[in-house]
């Protein structure tokens, strides 16, 4: 992605927590004609040595199928998570001369697909979802019945991503001077609920 000095993350601490914060990503690769296709689906972080990030789709989705030939053509998988984003005011700028912008926050991925069929591993892949988003479920799901848990664990396609580049942007107003980025803290901090997570961004950045 465009990625101007100013906005460059290269700090993997960072992207994780973004990452954790806005799980539903956008997993990109082309379909079976070499159109672009994209699959919206929530992705965890496997702590480790290497960064790798693992989740599901239907296997009705075809998607999964094209994605694990890429790695065959020795081609990658690009993964999107979006972060907060908010519209920025020209009116905060000490001069007039200026116009509006968008700060926001994202982290690509770049890696290789390896699917995961077995029902144990799906098995513990969805156990470790839900730990990260509803750890009081997991007592339910060991609860129902082991024939419609193994229908549901055949109607998905688990997967990881072998993660071999990754790219931060965090555009969030690094570019202005501290007044600036001040009053603009301040506006965002009162504003939507999305223009308040920037606005959360920019004091956990220490901007």
């Amino acid at each position: 992605m465009y990625q101007p000095a100013h906005f460059v993350s290269k700090e993997l601490a960072q992207a994780k927590r973004l990452m954790a914060a806005y799980p539903l990503a956008l997993l990109l690769g082309p379909d079976a004609q070499g159109q672009s296709f994209g699959t919206h689906v929530p992705l965890t972080v496997i702590e480790g040595e290497d960064l790798v990030i693992e989740g599901h789709m239907a296997r009705a989705n075809p998607h999964w199928a094209w994605l694990a030939a890429l790695h065959e053509k020795g081609l990658e998988v690009h993964t999107v998570f979006n972060g907060p984003g908010a519209y920025v005011s020209p009116s905060h700028y000490d001069s007039a001369l200026n116009v509006p912008t968008w700060n926001y926050a994202a982290v690509h991925l770049y890696g290789r697909l390896e699917l995961v069929q077995e029902p144990e591993a799906k098995d513990a892949l969805l156990k470790r979802l839900i730990a990260q988003h509803e750890p009081g479920y997991a007592e339910q799901w060991r609860a129902l019945p082991a024939d419609f848990q193994q229908k549901l664990l055949g109607a998905i396609v688990g997967f990881r991503l072998h993660v071999q580049r990754w790219e931060g942007k965090f555009k969030l107003s690094q570019n202005r001077s501290a007044a600036e980025r001040a009053r603009i803290q301040t506006a965002l901090a009162s504003g939507t609920p999305s223009e308040q997570d920037v606005a959360a961004w920019m004091a956990h950045m220490g901007l």
